[in-house]
C-alpha cells in the first residue's frame, strides 16, 4: 500500500487538469480530483494505523479515480 500511495500523491502533485472550455466540465473534474485526494489522505490514515487491507483499497478507489480522469483526456501527468 506504501507504494501505491506513494505513485498516487507524486500523480496528484504533478497532474494538469486539461482546459476545454467547458464550465461545467471543469467543474466536474475538479471534485472528481477532489475525492481522489481524499481517499489518499484516507489510505495514508489507515496505513499509519496498521491497517494495510483497508490502505490499499483507499490508494486503489484514488488510482483508479485518476486513471478515469487521464483515459477521458480530462488530466495529464
Amino acid at each position: 500500500a506504501a507504494k501505491y500511495l506513494k505513485a498516487t500523491f507524486q500523480s496528484l502533485d504533478s497532474l494538469k487538469v486539461k482546459k476545454d472550455g467547458v464550465r461545467n466540465r471543469l467543474s466536474q473534474t475538479n471534485h472528481v480530483l477532489e475525492i481522489a485526494r481524499d481517499y489518499a489522505r484516507d489510505a495514508e490514515h489507515y496505513l499509519g494505523n496498521r491497517k494495510p487491507v483497508t490502505a490499499l483499497a483507499c490508494i486503489a478507489y484514488a488510482e483508479g479515480l485518476l486513471d478515469a480522469l487521464k483515459f477521458l483526456q480530462l488530466v495529464e501527468f
